[in-house]
C-alpha cells in the first residue's frame, strides 16, 4: 500500500525564506482555498514562505474537497485516530519543508481554519513552533501527550458562527490556558463561519511580532 504524503500549493518568498507558515484548510475545502491568505499577508511578511497542504482524505460530505479526518462519524475513537493520523503526516511534512528551506525545527507557524484549526491546536501541544492561529475552530478532546508543549496561540471566532459555535472556542480557551505560553482571543459580534478583514490584520500582526 502506498504511503500517504501531504502536498499542496506553495507561495514562496522572493527573499530568503526565514520562516514557514503552514495554512490548514477546513473540512471539504483544499489548500488552494487557504493559500489565498498568503496574498493578503505577503507584502508585510516578506521573508516567509506559505505552504497550504491538502487534507489526506477525500471529504465524506463533499467528494470534490478534502478532509483531515471524518467529522460526520459519531465514533470518537475514529475521530481520534483520524486526527492523530493527520498529525503524523503533517509533522513529517513540516520537517520535510523545514529541511528543504534549511530552517530550524521551530521556524514555522500554523494557521488553521475550522477543521484546520482543530489539527493546528492538536499539533500545538505536541510540537514547538513560532505560534499558532486558529480561525473559527475548536479543540478536540482526545488523549493528551504525556508532556504538553507550550506555544503562543491566537484564537479568532465569529459570535454568529453556526457551523462551529462560539462555545467551541470558549472550550478551547478553557483547555489550552494551561497548555500555552500565551493565549489571545478575538470575537467578532456579527461574523459567521469565515475570516474577516480585521481578523486577517490581527493574524498578520501576531506573526510579525514573533519573527
Amino acid at each position: 500500500m502506498k504511503e500517504k504524503k501531504l502536498s499542496g500549493p506553495i507561495n514562496q518568498s522572493v527573499n530568503q525564506t526565514k520562516n514557514l507558515v503552514f495554512l490548514l484548510h477546513g473540512w471539504g475545502s483544499n489548500g488552494n482555498d487557504l493559500i489565498q491568505l498568503s496574498y493578503h499577508w505577503k507584502s508585510n511578511l516578506d521573508s516567509i514562505t506559505f505552504i497550504a497542504p491538502n487534507g489526506p482524505e477525500i471529504c465524506e460530505g463533499n467528494p470534490s474537497g478534502r478532509q483531515w479526518f471524518n467529522i460526520l462519524t459519531q465514533n470518537s475513537a475514529e475521530i481520534d485516530t483520524g486526527l492523530d493520523s493527520s498529525f503524523i503526516l503533517l509533522n513529517k511534512y513540516i520537517d520535510f519543508n523545514l529541511n528543504n528551506f534549511n530552517l530550524g525545527k521551530e521556524d514555522f507557524f500554523l494557521v488553521g481554519f475550522s477543521q484546520g484549526t482543530m489539527l493546528s491546536l492538536y499539533t500545538s501541544i505536541r510540537r514547538k513552533c513560532r505560534g499558532v492561529i486558529g480561525y473559527s475552530g475548536a479543540f478536540i478532546d482526545t488523549n493528551l501527550p504525556e508532556k504538553s508543549i507550550k506555544n503562543d496561540i491566537l484564537l479568532i471566532h465569529g459570535e454568529s458562527d453556526s457551523v462551529v459555535p462560539i462555545a467551541r472556542m470558549e472550550h478551547a480557551v478553557e483547555k489550552l490556558s494551561s497548555m500555552s505560553d500565551t493565549l489571545e482571543t478575538k470575537v467578532y459580534k456579527n461574523l459567521e463561519h469565515s475570516i474577516n478583514e480585521d481578523g486577517l490584520i490581527l493574524g498578520c500582526d501576531f506573526i510579525k511580532k514573533r519573527l
